[in-house]
């Protein structure tokens, strides 16, 4: 993966900022200007100048932008490189005026070991005469020059002898039951990049052999010798969760076993797993698959398991950070705006979250570079200068490769973007809001709000039957009680009374009509948080001598109020309709400790948000050709907080109708209420 790190000084100090370093990003504010930097994260052993020497660069270069370093450099620690570092690579003896080339366009889902085999070249020697591999990933339409009468045999010595100064490269002894499988599990490499490396590997393995491998080791041992464990090489189309199901393991335990995985996934690496497992043994003996590995049919949430297309995926990230507002060389100015500024924390919360997203899909097999732009926006500039900032993002950078856009995070810019983008067919991904337009490349994740109110009327159209329908509604609901009483004719209806001082009730509206004899059904439409505390207190006062069940069409934001207990929330079963549901911990652990990890807090609504778009977003890039052809499949995706199922609008684009219906437990949590709508 083309690693690049997130420039912006306000993330010295704030949560998200240790993300920063981990998956491919680039940020530009809204000049066209693109500052892009190269992420190193420093291996055991490992010097600046051992860094310097490894990038072409000096060690100034290395600590002006890491001050840190010039005290301290120890394994683990993430570097800032300038654009210009580049993995020196030394290069052969054989001129190139001695050698004649094809071109291969690159197409998709090749490989570039696909690649090497199609044409009997090792793929050290592509990159050799591909420079561009050594620092980048392979993508669809890349041209490559394959030589075709080149002599691998000819540079030998030359690969061999690499100056371990280098840092890149370093030699491994054979020993006694050592086995290439074994050594291409400790160095992460799969068996064709371990031959590659060492042609004299294809005449067989001898003790005392001196390798060639990379300075990376994820295992402690080469050797497997006891009963409990096998090799397995993989497949191509495995990924971590088909694996996961093959052997029976959990993630953390697979990867425990494994610890390269946290680098990704790919065809022919080599794991160690539990023996008698399907697909386990000699790796020449491994299954790809295993035909009792099945989707189950209605199961959300499983596009992991179907995925078809490993290229990699350009995602461009649009949200407002405000770079220019930052001041690098104050800490008190800088978390005064992050405490003042919503709009900022609402973006890093998305975009911590995002990053997440992107690392877990590496896991699964799907490599990503992100690219991530500053909109900037000011509310005191007004729409059209903020709708500026955008065309100008647009129109001076490279969009020609990217496979989505998420944000901005504005319907008025996001509209804008939509149209800019529209006629390359590029996908325009609003994260938050849907309060917008756009064109025919739009998606809507967030539902609109009459969808809401439509899942909990067909609810109760489907379940209230037998029951005694009780309806609460201010005038400001008038249409809402018409809609109910379409439905349920012979209910019945208390009508707020209101003075200057707003909305009440006489202690006896409620009570009369209630029935002792069937479930009462109360559904309460008002946004007014002392009528809603009242209804809750009447409706608690008559739970000793009947049961009532309480509902509404709008969960608004008055349910979050003080005065409202959520005690009787809780005994009245309270459901509701939701954009959300709130994450069980046992299902959502693996995320969430890894969040809770890598930024030292518990993630916020807005960052499990940001993870479940962009997640999704990658996994339809990986499951069909691209997001449109995705979205006509009418796949329904659920993951830590929200789900997704995308369908026309009639005004253009896709629309995200996937809701919840959630109610309150006796345990004051909050449960999804099955529901499938006919």
């Amino acid at each position: 993966m083309k690693k690049y790190i997130t420039v912006i000084a306000i993330v010295v100090f704030s949560a998200f900022a240790k993300a920063c370093s981990t998956p491919a990003a680039t940020i530009s504010s809204n000049t066209a200007t693109v500052q892009k930097f190269v992420s190193h994260q420093v291996k055991a052993g490992e010097t600046l100048k051992d860094i310097a020497d490894k990038y072409g660069i000096t060690t100034k270069e290395i600590t002006k932008l890491n001050p840190d370093a010039r005290k301290e450099v120890y394994e683990g620690l993430v570097l800032i490189l300038p654009s210009t570092a580049t993995a020196v690579r030394k290069v052969d003896n054989v001129t190139q005026d001695n050698v004649k080339f094809k071109t291969h366009k690159v197409k998709r889902k090749e490989t570039l070991y696909s690649i090497s085999k199609k044409y009997g070249v090792s793929q050290e020697t592509i990159k050799r005469f591909n420079k561009s591999l050594y620092s980048e990933v392979l993508r669809k339409g890349d041209k490559l020059r394959i030589p075709v009468n080149y002599s691998e045999s000819a540079v030998t010595d030359t690969t061999v002898s690499l100056p371990d100064s280098q840092g890149a490269y370093i030699t491994h002894d054979v020993i006694a039951k050592e086995t290439k499988y074994g050594i291409a599990r400790k160095y992460g490499i799969t068996i064709a990049e371990l031959e590659s490396t060492n042609p004299s590997l294809r005449e067989g393995l001898k003790i005392g052999d001196k390798l060639r491998v990379p300075k990376a080791n994820f295992a402690k041992s080469t050797i497997i010798d006891n009963d409990e464990y096998a090799f397995y090489e993989v497949q191509k189309g495995n990924t971590l969760y088909s694996l996961l199901r093959i052997f029976k393991l959990e993630a953390d335990e697979l990867i425990a076993l494994n610890p390269a995985l946290d680098e990704g996934l790919k065809e022919g690496m080599i794991l160690k797993v539990p023996k008698g497992s399907p697909g386990s043994g000699t790796p020449t003996q491994a299954v790809a698959g295993n035909p009792d590995v099945t989707i189950l049919e209605g199961e959300k949430g499983s596009l992991v398991n179907q995925l078809t297309d490993f290229s990699p995926k350009r995602v461009a990230i649009m949200l407002p950070f405000g770079v220019g507002r930052v001041n690098t060389g104050n800490a008190e100015v800088n978390e005064n705006l992050l405490r003042d500024d919503r709009i900022l924390r609402l973006s890093l919360d998305l975009y911590s979250g995002m990053l997440m997203a992107v690392q877990d899909a590496k896991k699964a097999g799907i490599t990503t570079v992100v690219d991530t732009y500053d909109t900037s926006y000011n509310r005191k500039d007004g729409a059209a200068t903020n709708a500026r900032k955008v065309e100008t993002i647009i129109q001076s950078n490279d969009f020609s490769a990217v496979n989505a856009v998420i944000g901005p995070l504005l319907g008025n810019n996001i509209d804008r973007v939509s149209s800019l983008l529209n006629a390359r067919n590029i996908p325009v991904i609003s994260p938050m809001s849907n309060k917008v337009a756009g064109r025919n490349n739009i998606f809507v994740s967030r539902p609109e709000d009459d969808l809401l109110s439509k899942k909990m009327l067909s609810y109760l159209k489907a379940n209230g039957s037998g029951k005694n329908i009780v309806v609460i509604a201010d005038k400001k609901n008038s249409a809402t009680l018409s809609k109910i009483r379409a439905i349920f004719p012979n209910l019945k209806t208390v009508t707020p009374r209101s003075n200057d001082k707003g909305y009440f009730l006489y202690p006896g509206d409620i009570p009369a009509q209630l029935s002792s004899e069937l479930e009462n059904w109360v559904i309460v439409e008002t946004n007014d948080v002392p009528l809603i505390s009242s209804v809750t207190t009447s409706l608690n006062g008559q739970l000793g001598t009947m049961k009532v069940v309480m509902f509404t069409t709008d969960r608004s934001n008055a349910y979050d109020s003080d005065e409202i207990q959520h005690d009787h929330l809780k005994n009245l079963a309270f459901h509701f309709p939701s954009v959300e549901k709130e994450y069980k911990y046992n299902k959502a652990k693996a995320f969430i400790d890894s969040y809770e990890t890598m930024y030292g807090v518990s993630p916020s609504e807005a960052a499990i948000r940001g993870y479940d778009v962009m997640y999704d977003t990658l996994l339809r890039l990986a499951y069909s050709s691209d997001l449109y052809a995705a979205a006509a499949t009418g796949v329904e995706t659920d993951y830590v907080e929200n789900k997704f199922k995308y369908s026309s609008r009639a005004k253009g684009g896709f629309s995200n109708n996937a809701v919840y219906l959630m109610k309150y437990t006796d345990t004051l949590e909050l449960e999804e209420v099955p529901f499938i709508e006919e």
